[in-house]
């Protein structure tokens, strides 16, 4: 099970949520949790900055450059401070990590040496972004290789796993990982599948080898299968059975896919109002 959690924060409301959940992970599993900020290069290098070179002059830039590093890697490390104190009242073990680079990049590169990602919905903007999802948050769901849980603007304990299946080998490596948090921290499981028409009488539903193999874990699982377009489905039926953690799978990593827009993932991390816990 999940020993290496690798929280991303930047001081924000939904950072404080996504600590909250990792915390509350940590202690049900024993696991350890890595603290990272990260100061994007964007905000040593971008229009605003290059504005302020152009106005005062190349030279006095330069000069004025290494403050606004030290400014940028002090205020990191108040919020990695609080992360650290918080798990230590917490009985977590934690440690901090802060860099400069690529948001994206740094994030995916930390990611490698822990087993879960976990990061808020939306960022330090949120009140300005309002429902969209932020930009950097699904530009990390969409290029990380582990799993990543996105969370939500309130914290509520989990103690309702909601599985969604389509029946696709990535949704059954997904259902596995859905069993064995549900064994691991004692969980109820529901899982669903949505379809587009109702089945046909005869005709194979996936929902059943589902249900099987969460069984197979001794699991005793509630399953339904759902008619209409899934995003929806999804989160309807997340309200109505008091869902508190939905588990899918994330993206496709072919250049396509990475494309797409509007997919049934970013629609439910985007307006999901439990944590979203996406696997590869």
């Amino acid at each position: 099970m999940i020993k290496s959690i690798l929280l991303c924060t930047d001081g924000s409301d939904y950072a404080n949520i996504s600590g909250d959940y990792a915390i509350w992970l940590a202690q049900k599993l024993g696991a350890r949790i890595v603290a990272l900020h990260v100061t994007d290069i964007r905000l040593l290098e971008g229009p605003l900055l290059a504005d302020l070179s152009g106005a005062i002059g190349a030279q006095p830039y330069q000069a004025l450059l290494p403050q606004l590093q030290e400014m940028q890697k002090q205020r990191g490390g108040v919020i990695l401070e609080a992360v650290a104190d918080r798990c230590r009242k917490a009985g977590v073990p934690c440690s901090t990590l802060y860099r400069t680079g690529g948001l994206v990049e740094t994030i995916c590169d930390e990611e490698k040496r822990t087993e879960l990602v976990v990061l808020g919905q939306r960022g330090e903007h949120a009140k300005w972004v309002g429902e969209f999802l932020g930009s950097s948050v699904e530009r990390v769901v969409r290029g990380s290789i582990k799993p990543c849980l996105v969370t939500p603007g309130a914290f509520r304990e989990i103690r309702h796993v909601l599985m969604a299946y389509d029946g696709s080998a990535q949704s059954s490596k997904s259902l596995q990982v859905a069993c064995d948090l549900c064994q691991a921290l004692n969980l109820a499981l529901s899982i669903i599948t949505v379809v587009a028409k109702t089945l046909e009488p005869g005709v194979s539903n996936p929902l059943d080898d589902a249900v099987r193999m969460a069984m197979d874990h001794g699991l005793k699982p509630s399953a339904e299968t759902l008619v209409g377009h899934a995003e929806q489905q999804i989160l309807d039926f997340a309200k109505r059975a008091q869902a508190d953690l939905i588990v899918m799978g994330a993206y496709g990593h072919t250049r396509i896919r990475e494309l797409i827009l509007g997919s049934t993932t970013s629609h439910v991390v985007r307006k999901s109002v439990v944590p979203v816990l996406l696997t590869r």
